[in-house]
């Protein structure tokens, strides 16, 4: 199930607002960009995006099921997200790996850019 619109970040207004102005943390299986909310769209609630390119994964079948992977783990963990803009780069490593794996690198990110 997808997240619900509210708490979804639109990648083709604020990438580069996110880019230049976010701080930027690597894990071994995600890259976290995040920067504060807008003061027009001040929610207490994180928004988030997934970027995914073909130069991770060529084949469609293997970013939507990275993409899957990634939206399923984030709504798992969304509670404990800080409420902020977040842009998750997954890398190809995540279709093979465990879901506690996955979790626990995610956690030491978000923990990375509090």
């Amino acid at each position: 199930m997808a997240l619900p619109r509210a708490h979804r970040l639109s990648l083709r207004l604020n990438r580069d607002r996110l880019t230049k102005t976010g701080k930027t943390a690597f894990g071994k299986y995600f890259t976290l960009i995040s920067s504060a909310t807008p003061a027009d769209k001040k929610e207490n609630s994180p928004r988030l995006a997934i970027l995914l390119s073909k130069k991770t994964a060529s084949l469609a079948v293997d970013r939507n099921k990275i993409k899957r992977i990634t939206s399923a783990l984030v709504e798992s963990l969304f509670s404990s997200i800080p409420p902020k803009d977040y842009i998750i780069i997954p890398k190809r490593s995540v279709i093979l790996s465990s879901y506690s794996d996955l979790t626990s690198d995610f956690i030491s990110i978000i923990s990375k850019l509090i």
